[in-house]
Formats: structure tokens, C-alpha cells, sequence
């Protein structure tokens, strides 16, 4: 018989309750407070109280930094969570829960991860300004003829792949606020 010891909440669960938290201008003790008021069960279907510990604390801690890396919630001046827009959007779009999985749709999220977990290469390489140019033109709704390089060059390539992730991401950020 397994004890409360030997459960975790799932993550998916714990960021939706993180982020209800957050909507609720909760600080952290109160957050600790609404996590140790879950219910759940084990294998066998018994329930378990959830309990404090140190396991527990870092999963929270884990939630709260990748929901304010994704820019679903923040901290305020007084210590407190408060969701954002789009954290609101994202709770709506996905009200079973939220994982990792989901914040990587996140352009935020992800390029902090990278940043974060990317391989050490010896040589960093500026970012490239044609495809940055591309970005910010796919952005602002210029067309795809708006191409400044010419047609066999690298950098046209670039600024196509820049304009074309600034469509995708327009994309992606307008289903997130219509589901």
C-alpha cells in the first residue's frame, strides 16, 4: 500500500493549480496551503492527502518558474502570483492541465530552454540579420514579395525563414486567445 510519502501530484494538475493560484493573487504559502488540500488517489484507488516535503516544495518551485519563463504568470512586488493574459488564455485552452509539453508552443518558454540546455559549441554565431529583418517584417504584415535580397542568396532564404516563423507564431498566438 503505497503512502502519501510516495505521491507527487502530476505536474499537468500542479501548473493548473499554480495558475489558479496566480488568478487568485495567492502567495506561495497559500499556494503550498491549496496544493496540500488535494485529494488524490494511488493504484488502488484510495485516496491520499497530499503532504510537505522537499520533493513537493521543488515541484512547486519548478511550476512557478516555468509558468513566469513561459510569461503565464508573475510575481508581484508583494510576493504574490499573478496570471497574465495569456495565462488566462492558455488555463481556458487547456483546463485538464498544463505540462511542459503545452509551454513549448510557448516562443518564450522554448527559446529559454534552449538557451538554457542547448549544447556548448565553441563558436557562437551572431544572429542573422536577414533573418531577423524576416521576423520583424512577417510581424509588422509586409509580403512575402517585400524581400530586400536577391532571389539566389543566402540571406534571401533568411529573411523568408524569419518571415515565415513570424507568421507562424501570429498563428499559434491567435488560436491560443479564440480556443
Amino acid at each position: 500500500m503505497s503512502s502519501s510519502m510516495d505521491f507527487a501530484p502530476g505536474d499537468p494538475a500542479l501548473m493548473l493549480t499554480v495558475l489558479r493560484s496566480a488568478e487568485a493573487n495567492l502567495d506561495r504559502s497559500m499556494l503550498l496551503r491549496r496544493v496540500l488540500s488535494l485529494f488524490c488517489t494511488d493504484d488502488y484507488g484510495n485516496q491520499i492527502a497530499v503532504e510537505d516535503g522537499p520533493d513537493l516544495q521543488r515541484r512547486i518551485d519548478n511550476a512557478i518558474a516555468h509558468l513566469e519563463l513561459a510569461g503565464l504568470i508573475r510575481m508581484t512586488a508583494g510576493d504574490e502570483l499573478s496570471i497574465t493574459s495569456l495565462g488566462t488564455a492558455m488555463m481556458l485552452a487547456y483546463p485538464l492541465g498544463i505540462d511542459d509539453g503545452v509551454l513549448c508552443s510557448l516562443p518564450a518558454f522554448r527559446n529559454s530552454i534552449y538557451e538554457t540546455h542547448a549544447p556548448v559549441v565553441q563558436e557562437r554565431h551572431l544572429p542573422n540579420s536577414a533573418y531577423g529583418s524576416g521576423f520583424s517584417a512577417g510581424i509588422e504584415a509586409h509580403r512575402l514579395t517585400e524581400n530586400p535580397y536577391p532571389s539566389d542568396s543566402r540571406d534571401h532564404e533568411d529573411w523568408l525563414m524569419g518571415w515565415d516563423e513570424a507568421l507562424d507564431q501570429s498563428k499559434r498566438e491567435a488560436e491560443t486567445l479564440l480556443n
